[in-house]
């Protein structure tokens, strides 16, 4: 069971904070507020001892504080604790026996601990408030079904059908009651019973598909579903099911027609439709049709982030980019709140530096997520590709301050932020700050390379940035950015034959030329007295959307000029 996971939402918990507060006697001074607020504040960090020491601070002064027990509940859950999580639970509720999503949360954490009597207790309060609520009949059933106790189970479902009315879901639940307790063949004949009632319900057929699956009772399952889909072939679910069991029986080609046409049918959920799109595209040769059928779940489901995403993860893996990024956006018009989605989008542009994208989605991600790291990173990063380095600078010492553990991302900031550094003309907080990166992660290629080219530039220490290129090429010998900045190493040391060797390497491996690597080729050649041919280079970066300053100087002048900063 899966509900106290999930109803132990950060939303949830502010609500209650805010809510459980409103009738309490007590007045708080500000240290007791502050404590509580950092508590939650450590939570959010994952500096989970510390939010509890802040916690049971709060309740040392005031024991009767039911949102500090249930911001500690919170905590051991996420710790996974659940035995603490259930005792600050249980004391929540006795605070405010009131509160029905207290006592909810505690009889769910009673199924999980196994402790069925304790569970249903909660469960028969709970029902006594909301007669209706079917959750808590599942629950209730659920316990005697363990405690073996089918006759009161069968009762309890008896008196939700009172309440509510009939209903297939009713009927499952006995059937899994007597399926539990090995009474299979009554739980059969309450599913056909109900099946004839309720006019094939799917879910009924589901259930005893599933049923027939398990018991490896094939072919009774696989006639039902044959017979439903001969007589009603526009059923979704039979269709969805049906090929499900042709696909576990080696009958791929009609089992993929089947599902094929179920993910264009009405009967089942987005989210089962979902699933068989999944399965199609972890598939190793990707189905013909799976383009038309990501594109008809973004027309059907136009409103649903998970339909544009499924065709974002389509274009992403047939290596459609724009498309992807298209698709993923379209998603978060829908929800802006998902963070994968907008992590894949600027993963996205940063790999085909998409700087200017990344501007406007990068800022906008961070204000719907200003506590994860990595937005913080690609907009740094972003911004020190645009020469924007004091807001370059400011972003990524922002964004480090969120990583936890994590030693290579940590020095990836350090990197930026050397960067950043190197751009403003602090060429000691730079090297401190590659220096660092290099410590956390000596083994980082892209920091070496990047420290490498920047040290060549400022021409601080050309030695060790010739050491740090020549670990990277000894494990990417052809890697043009590597040869690149080898190149650039060689020519501040005036070898300008060697250079060109380099750089020419690493134009022919970059695509199309690398607008970069063409202006580092015409210096190279200007200084080897070839000035035509390194004018004719520099026209040619320019032409591939070079905005350096210092090469329209060179053009204007047909002469080298050195690197501003």
């Amino acid at each position: 069971m899966n509900k106290i996971t999930f109803l132990f939402g950060l939303t949830l918990f502010f609500s209650a904070c805010g809510s459980l507060k409103k009738n309490k006697p007590v007045e708080h001074d500000a240290a007791y507020i502050h404590a509580f607020h950092e508590g939650v504040r450590l939570k959010l960090n994952g500096q989970n001892q510390e939010a509890i020491d802040k916690f049971n601070a709060c309740l040392l002064k005031d024991e009767q504080d039911d949102a500090a027990h249930f911001a500690l509940a919170q905590i051991y859950l996420n710790l996974n604790n659940l035995e603490q999580a259930s005792v600050h639970t249980k004391r929540a509720s006795e605070i405010d026996p009131k509160n029905e999503h207290y006592q909810s949360e505690l009889a769910f954490m009673y199924v999980e601990l196994k402790k069925y009597d304790e569970a249903i207790s909660v469960f028969e309060k709970l029902l006594k408030k909301a007669p209706n609520n079917q959750s808590y009949y599942a629950g209730e059933s659920e316990c005697y079904a363990k405690l073996g106790n089918v006759k009161k189970g069968i009762e309890l479902l008896t008196r939700m059908e009172n309440n509510l009315g009939s209903n297939p879901g009713i009927s499952i639940e006995k059937f899994k009651l007597l399926v539990a307790a090995k009474r299979d063949e009554e739980g059969i004949a309450v599913l056909k019973e109900a099946n004839k009632k309720f006019e094939d319900e799917p879910m009924i057929i589901a259930n005893l598909v599933d049923y027939y699956l398990q018991h490896k009772r094939y072919q009774e399952g696989f006639e039902l579903l044959k017979e439903l889909v001969r007589v009603d072939p526009n059923n979704g679910m039979a269709l969805l099911m049906l090929g499900d069991m042709q696909m576990q029986s080696g009958d791929i080609k009609n089992g993929l027609t089947n599902l094929k046409a179920a993910i264009k049918s009405t009967g089942p959920n987005i989210d089962q439709k979902m699933n068989v799109l999944i399965a199609l595209q972890g598939q190793e040769v990707m189905d013909p049709d799976m383009e038309s059928l990501v594109k008809y779940m973004e027309q059907q489901y136009p409103k649903e982030a998970k339909a544009h995403s499924i065709a974002g993860d389509y274009y992403f893996k047939v290596n459609q980019v724009v498309e992807a990024v298209n698709a993923y956006k379209a998603a978060l018009k829908c929800d802006p709140n998902v963070y994968p989605i907008w992590n894949q989008v600027l993963a996205l542009e940063y790999q085909y530096q998409q700087f200017d994208s990344i501007l406007v989605d990068g800022e906008k991600c961070i204000s719907f997520f200003p506590t994860q790291p990595i937005p913080y990173f690609i907009y740094g990063s972003a911004l020190n590709q645009k020469k924007q380095y004091q807001k370059a600078l400011t972003t990524l010492e922002t964004g480090v301050e969120f990583v936890l553990k994590d030693p290579d991302l940590t020095a990836e900031f350090s990197g930026q932020i050397g960067e950043a550094n190197f751009g403003l003309n602090k060429q000691k907080e730079a090297q401190e700050a590659y220096e660092k990166a290099l410590g956390l992660a000596p083994q980082n290629t892209f920091v070496k390379s990047n420290y490498a080219y920047r040290l060549a530039l400022h021409e601080l220490d050309l030695k060790k940035a010739e050491k740090l290129i020549d670990e990277v090429l000894a494990i990417y010998p052809n890697e043009a950015r590597y040869l690149d900045t080898k190149g650039v190493i060689l020519f501040q040391q005036a070898k300008y034959q060697e250079a060109k060797s380099y750089v020419e390497r690493a134009c022919g491996q970059a695509e199309s030329n690398d607008k970069l690597c063409v202006e580092h080729l015409g210096d190279i050649l200007f200084m080897l007295g070839r000035k035509d041919e390194a004018l004719a280079y520099w026209l040619r970066a320019k032409e591939l959307g070079s905005e350096n300053k210092v090469l329209d100087q060179k053009i204007i002048q047909k002469n080298y000029a050195k690197p501003i900063f």
